[in-house]
């Protein structure tokens, strides 16, 4: 079995996109669960068949692939007249209003770490009309921070597995 992981090696990092883009994409996030993409790329990782490097790159644009969709999806549906009745509510407006003055930076990385609500929370955003620019700026630090925090968690998982059974 790992020789033939090994012949599909090189294409690694392209799976690693796809399945990144795929974790945080509303249709399919709510589905899949990156647990298991996490233990491929770890084998990956322990037997030198992908680098950290590609890993953070290719599952970094995964997800910010992912979310700018899930973002532009909400956009998209803020127009449509049922989701505009239920955008109308005063609560809404002061939801708004808070996540514009000084909760959405907060609100993003909270939500980051929440399953349920990793996949929506760019649609939420993208249907309130909060600004592209701002959404993307938070996103390309929260994205490289969520890559990053569960990449050194594998590195140090395989580090410990090594100092126990060696």
């Amino acid at each position: 079995m790992i020789e033939f992981v090994y012949h599909l090696s090189s294409f690694a990092p392209l799976v690693i996109f796809i399945a990144s883009a795929l974790d945080i994409f509303f249709a399919t996030g709510l589905i899949l669960y990156g647990a298991a993409m996490m233990g491929s790329v770890a084998m990956m990782y322990a037997n030198h068949m992908i680098s950290l490097e590609a890993i953070i790159i290719s599952a970094f644009s995964g997800t910010l692939l992912g979310n700018t969709l899930n973002f532009l999806v909400g956009q998209y549906f803020s127009e449509k007249e049922f989701v505009k009745r239920k955008l109308s509510h005063p609560r809404v407006a002061s939801a708004r209003n808070l996540l514009e003055s000084r909760g959405l930076f907060l609100f993003m990385l909270v939500s980051r770490f929440i399953t349920f609500t990793r996949p929506l929370y760019a649609i939420l955003l993208g249907s309130l009309g909060i600004k592209y620019y701002r959404f993307i700026i938070y996103e390309l630090f929260i994205a490289l921070f969520w890559v990053v925090f569960w990449l050194m968690i594998i590195v140090k998982g395989i580090d410990i597995y090594a100092w126990i059974f060696n």
